[in-house]
């Protein structure tokens, strides 16, 4: 339950940057915003695992920009190539 309810808080916070960024500032704001939440989060582990808060937190913030960069990648392959369907 403890997993589920972080992982709902994790996922809710960008959502809600998404409603109060500016359209201009919407991927900046999102990333900087889901590398903040990540960081609080890891804080939060470590602390609630009782290790110290550098590592942890370090570790956390790096696999989620690892993540996010790929993910982009990803999709602007997907855009160059044009695999994308326009509806």
């Amino acid at each position: 339950m403890a997993s589920a309810a972080t992982f709902s808080a994790g996922a809710a916070a960008p959502l809600v940057l998404t409603l109060l960024a500016p359209t201009s500032w919407l991927i900046p704001t999102v990333s900087l915003g889901s590398l903040v939440f990540l960081a609080l989060l890891g804080i939060m582990g470590a602390r609630a695992g009782g290790a110290a808060i550098v590592r942890p937190t370090t570790r956390v913030v790096f696999w989620g920009a690892l993540a996010m960069t790929i993910t982009a990648g990803i999709g602007a392959l997907v855009a160059i190539l044009g695999l994308q369907r326009d509806h």
